[in-house]
C-alpha cells in the first residue's frame, strides 16, 4: 500500500526503480495534470493511493478513508474508472476542491473483491 499525500512522497514514488514503470508513469501523468497550484499543499488538491497485491480490506479502507472493497462498500463510489491494463485507476471526489486517485493492481494477489469490481466494469475484449 502506498499513500502519496505530498510532493515529496510523489517524487519518491516516481524515482523508485522497484515500482512498476507503468504505475510510475500513471502517477507522474496525474500529478502533472492535477498539481497546478504549487502554492497549495498537494493534499489540498489530490491524494494518490496505490493498492498492491496482498493489501487487506482493512489496510485499503484505512488508506482511502472509507470502504471501497465490494464486500463492505455500499456501491462503487468512484466518479470514473479507467482500465490501463496492468492497473485500474479509480477517481473519487472528496470535496469540491480535493480529489483522490486510487490505482489498483490488476494482479491475482490484489484484494479479490476490489479487483473483481474493477474487472466487472472494465470493457475488455473476451480472451
Amino acid at each position: 500500500m502506498l499513500s502519496l499525500t505530498d510532493r515529496v512522497a510523489v517524487t519518491a514514488a516516481l524515482t523508485n526503480p522497484k515500482l512498476d514503470p507503468n504505475l510510475r508513469a500513471l502517477i507522474g501523468l496525474r500529478a502533472w495534470q492535477m498539481d497546478d497550484d504549487r502554492a497549495r499543499p498537494l493534499s489540498e488538491i489530490v491524494l494518490f493511493v496505490v493498492v498492491q497485491p496482498g493489501d487487506s480490506s482493512e489496510v485499503i479502507h484505512e488508506a482511502v478513508g472509507f470502504p471501497i472493497t465490494w464486500d463492505q462498500a455500499h456501491q462503487p463510489g468512484w466518479e470514473w474508472m479507467e482500465d490501463h491494463g496492468s492497473w485500474f485507476e479509480l477517481a473519487y471526489a472528496l470535496t469540491d476542491d480535493v480529489g483522490m486517485i486510487v490505482f489498483v493492481a490488476d494482479d491475482p494477489g490484489t484484494n479479490f473483491t476490489l479487483r473483481f469490481n474493477c474487472l466487472g466494469v472494465a470493457n475488455r475484449p473476451d480472451p
